[in-house]
């Protein structure tokens, strides 16, 4: 009988370590890796932090005639114009698209008594742990980032076993209208003074076309120009 050396830490994405490292360096080299992903999914969500923080929500909101208009829907002819609009609209109905998603989130929630019962303990859950200075696990000890990582993947553990169905419902009917509509609407012309957060970094949209400015002639050109005309007809 063959008997792997293997650890079963060596079977994390993307990570592989030698087999004739020890446990403890086994453990400590998951652990630089884990923290490496870490630290690149706390850069993703400052930024994401970042925005949500600087974005004005009440002010950005559309009205309802911006977002029906049926003159302002087409069908997108190529890919590249259906992710020109989709990163357009999105930014540019932020505001109305999180306020659906909120709707569809909470009726989901409360139209399923065990959805209901499975958000309020985590809602207990989530206020006790965050009174808590750290986590520990024998001799594993998870504060601030770690803490909060944790709890969140405890949190979407449990809301898939418990609640998964409703989940689903909610991605599926939150997901499919606000991808529809940002595909299929036209982006709207963005005026020069909207706000910087209404404005794709990558793509600005269309140059303002500028105006030259008209050409004056001068009069004693002019009087030459009559001059070495008569002069040709003499």
């Amino acid at each position: 009988e063959v008997v792997s050396d293997s650890s079963p830490l060596e079977h994390l994405g993307g990570w592989s370590a030698p087999p004739c490292m020890s446990y403890e360096a086994h453990l400590k080299v998951a652990k630089e890796f884990m923290a490496r992903r870490i630290g690149e999914g706390n850069e993703v969500v400052a930024v994401v932090g970042h925005y949500m923080r600087k974005r004005d929500w009440v002010g950005n909101f559309r009205s309802l005639d911006e977002c029906f208009v049926p003159r302002d829907f087409s069908i997108p002819r190529l890919m590249p114009e259906v992710r020109h609009r989709l990163i357009r609209n999105v930014q540019y109905f932020l505001s109305n698209y999180m306020l659906f998603a909120l709707i569809v989130l909470f009726y989901g929630i409360f139209r399923s008594t065990v959805a209901l019962i499975c958000v309020l303990c985590l809602l207990v859950g989530w206020h006790y742990g965050l009174k808590l200075k750290h986590i520990q696990f024998g001799d594993v000890v998870l504060a601030e980032t770690y803490k909060l990582w944790f709890m969140a993947t405890v949190s979407f553990i449990v809301l898939l076993l418990c609640a998964g169905h409703v989940l689903l419902w909610i991605l599926i009917f939150t997901l499919v209208p606000v991808i529809t509509h940002a595909a299929f609407h036209v982006p709207m012309h963005v005026e020069p003074n909207k706000k910087d957060d209404d404005i794709d970094p990558e793509d600005p949209g269309d140059d303002p076309e500028v105006e030259e400015p008209p050409v004056e002639r001068d009069e004693n050109e002019g009087e030459t120009n009559e001059m070495k005309s008569s002069a040709r007809l003499g």
